[in-house]
């Protein structure tokens, strides 16, 4: 009770005495860490191989964690091979030139996902007890989305050139009836680059629609995964194929169908997308393309009609009409546009109502992917006046679009330092034959609440799993 006073006495409010606490059981865990590493280093040096292994020196290395900075001496040694290493690195698995932790990366890359870097790194500063440089969020970003392209390179490599289907992450890939695949692209401003601009393409995939509850008159797309954060169209399309093909089973009687704006790239896709039937132009696009062109003129109703009812010789009299309407030249070259894009589009147009495309008796509107790609990459990338070089864009592109599709803690997984669990576990069992068991009590991280009368309260077993590495850890 005495210590829980002397905290409380020169705070006056509750978030003070929330980061204070806070700070306390950050600096505790640091310490915690730190015995606990020192204990492991230890234990190896025990029980190494003393004529393979010679110690030459003691070193220090600083991690930044969650909880703060942790600074460990551990050993270095000469093996028999004349080379130098640090064991205890090498036991768990630390990068040689790496200093954040797993963890602090993982929530600067959460981060990322919605801040400029450099907020990204005051939200860390700010919030825990560590700090992140917005260069060094910047590099991992650039290096996680780099293995990410190099994936999926290697998968479209595979199928296009050597004609490899990417394995399954399962055995059993879903058989696909309808695929419904909308595709659009964001104009982002680019550094250092030969156009002022470039067009960042996402797609995404469904399989139908589902109420949001029985009585909703709102739907959710079902089987939604997302493609893309590339340049480059061909690229683009390759790799979104290569993704299909790895997640679905296609068949002769599957039918995929292709949507999006009037754009070549976007019919480019009828190339590349498995068991492609129809090339839709969505009604989102040609409602955006008839209103920009003219505006709330007399005319955008008449051309729906015209749409509607599949007449284009009424469609070409009224564009007509709409054209001599005008009197200004950029007004008129605006109605000639139009008639470009709805001439060029006209058979995607109509395919949407054609009733012997196999498609399902009810599409519900198709055009989800403009609101989709707000949330996925234009919120991040368009808004905030920033200027990005290709490669950026790209790689931060594959975080946040792996983040979409549930897979980017899986990737980041592969970095999470594994444990060599089998030269630990020897290490601890040498050790454990050594010492008696009063002995291994030196091992044993030292905190007073671990024996003190608190020492039956959950919060204290916390702690003495942390402080007490060899004999509460998981590997043993």
């Amino acid at each position: 009770m005495e210590l829980n006073l002397r905290i409380l006495q020169n705070e006056t409010n509750f978030k003070d005495l929330e980061k204070k606490i806070f700070k306390i059981v950050c600096k505790q865990a640091q310490e915690a860490l730190k015995k606990l590493l020192e204990d492991i280093d230890q234990a190896i040096l025990e029980s190494r191989d003393k004529d393979k292994f010679k110690v030459k020196d003691i070193k220090k290395r600083t991690l930044d964690t969650l909880f703060g900075e942790v600074t460990i001496e551990r050993r270095y040694y000469k093996d028999s091979n004349d080379e130098f290493r640090f064991l205890l690195d090498e036991y768990l698995n630390i990068p040689a030139n790496e200093r954040q932790s797993p963890a602090l990366k993982e929530i600067a890359l959460d981060l990322v996902k919605e801040l400029p870097y450099r907020k990204a790194a005051d939200k860390i500063d700010n919030i825990l007890e560590t700090s992140a440089s917005h260069t060094a969020i910047f590099n991992w970003v650039q290096r996680e989305g780099a293995k990410l392209s190099k994936e999926a390179e290697t998968k479209q490599i595979d199928l296009f050139r050597d004609g490899l289907i990417p394995a399954a992450e399962n055995e059993d890939r879903k058989e696909i009836e309808h695929l419904f695949v909308e595709v659009d692209g964001i104009h982002i401003p680019l550094q250092k680059d030969d156009k002022e601009k470039g067009e960042l393409k996402l797609g995404m995939s469904y399989q139908s629609w589902e109420k949001r509850h029985p009585m909703s008159d709102e739907y959710n797309l079902t089987g939604k995964k997302y493609y893309g954060g590339v340049f480059s169209s061909d690229e683009f399309w390759k790799e979104t194929a290569a993704e299909m093909y790895e997640d679905y089973s296609f068949s002769n009687g599957s039918i995929s169908v292709l949507c999006g704006d009037g754009a070549d790239w976007i019919t480019t896709g009828l190339e590349f997308v498995p068991q492609v039937k129809v090339r839709f132009l969505d009604e989102y696009h040609l409602n955006k393309k008839l209103f920009r062109k003219l505006g709330r003129s007399e005319f955008v109703p008449k051309l729906l009609d015209n749409i509607e009812e599949n007449d284009i010789d009424k469609l070409r009299e009224n564009l007509k009409k709409a054209r001599q309407y005008r009197q200004k030249k950029k007004d008129k070259e605006k109605v000639d546009e139009l008639e470009g894009y709805l001439l060029k589009n006209w058979e995607f147009i109509q395919d949407k109502k054609n009733g012997n495309l196999g498609l399902p008796d009810e599409i519900r509107g198709l055009g989800a992917m403009e609101s989709n790609i707000d949330k996925v990459l234009a919120n991040r990338f368009k808004k905030r006046g920033m200027r990005w070089s290709r490669e950026g864009a790209r790689n931060l592109a594959k975080i946040i679009i792996a983040d979409r599709n549930n897979t980017l803690e899986k990737h980041l997984n592969r970095i999470n330092w594994e444990f060599k669990t089998d030269d630990l576990r020897k290490a601890y069992n040498t050790v454990q034959k050594k010492y008696s068991r009063s002995e291994t009590e030196v091992l044993k991280a030292t905190m007073p609440a671990l024996k003190g009368p608190k020492s039956g309260q959950d919060w204290v077993k916390g702690l003495k799993n942390i402080s007490d590495p060899m004999t509460n850890n998981s590997i043993v």
